[in-house]
């Protein structure tokens, strides 16, 4: 179903006159897709993948060891040569998704009031997909401080062993998952739904840092600095005793994967002061 699908979003895009696309992926592939399209293209002057520039009409000079968020905002500045921009973004709640999660959670016995800790442990490298047992061990800890929390386990449906993994392995009876039962609307309004996420690193993390829900993460082939949540109010556990951190790997080269060897009450703790820091905000 791929070529049908990629002709008709190539004919959809066709379909618009564009003054300028931006490429800020880097990306050959992204770069063909975006040139197909009417208008000029822009992009960085030393992007990821050499070969993209060969399509640029316009390109720009900056820093790449920026974070993502940063580097993309700088490419519009520095194309258009404004000052410095103020980055504004907002996620529209939609009412039929709130709905259609707000039933689901009813039906899995959560209640609309309820203090929901999103858990998303999947991601698309292997690398990146901390074990399940961290997981459980961490929402069971949390669950001894904070008796009235609920759990949610989210993601892809390819995520739904992963979170009956981590469902299976907790003692807890307050968790559930709503991994694969979700679409990408639902899920937005289940991140929203949350006081805190606790993540690999993986989509849901951008989606919390959009809605303004913390984030507690976990990292260890990739680079938070560059590609982790942005934003303020959040916390990245990495180990920082390795000299492999942020490899970049998609998969673990060694026998066992030491990046993932992270004290499940250190990330418990972090989670505690993310909750424990939204009620002071809401009562004062």
């Amino acid at each position: 179903t791929f070529l049908p699908e990629f002709l008709e979003l190539m004919r959809e895009l066709r379909r618009e006159r564009y003054d300028y696309i931006f490429d800020f992926q880097g990306l050959l592939r992204s770069a063909v897709c975006a040139r197909l399209a009417h208008g000029e293209l822009v992009g960085f002057a030393r992007p990821r993948e050499r070969a993209a520039r060969w399509f640029y009409r316009h390109w720009c000079k900056v820093n790449l060891r920026l974070h993502a968020v940063r580097r993309n905002q700088l490419l519009v500045e520095r194309f258009f040569h404004t000052g410095s921009m103020r980055i504004e973004c907002t996620l529209p709640s939609v009412p039929a998704h709130a709905a259609s999660l707000e039933a689901k959670l009813a039906r899995s016995g959560i209640g609309s009031e309820a203090l929901l800790v999103g858990v998303s442990p999947g991601a698309r490298w292997e690398s990146k997909v901390f074990p399940p047992e961290l997981f459980a061990q961490v929402i069971h800890l949390v669950a001894q401080m904070i008796p009235e929390a609920r759990f949610v386990l989210m993601g892809a449906p390819a995520d739904s062993p992963l979170a009956e993994a981590v469902r299976a392995a907790c003692p807890e009876d307050r968790v559930v998952s709503l991994a694969g039962a979700t679409g990408l609307g639902e899920l937005i309004e289940l991140v929203r739904r949350c006081r805190v996420l606790l993540s690999n690193d993986s989509g849901p993390v951008h989606i919390a840092a959009a809605a303004r829900v913390p984030v507690v993460c976990f990292y260890g082939s990739t680079n938070p600095k560059l590609t982790g949540p942005f934003g303020d109010i959040h916390t990245i556990l990495q180990r920082g005793d390795l000299d492999c951190i942020g490899c970049l790997k998609r998969q673990c080269r060694l026998p066992e994967t030491e990046c993932h060897r992270i004290a499940p009450a250190l990330a418990a703790m972090a989670v505690r002061k993310k909750i424990r820091e939204d009620r002071t905000l809401c009562v004062e």
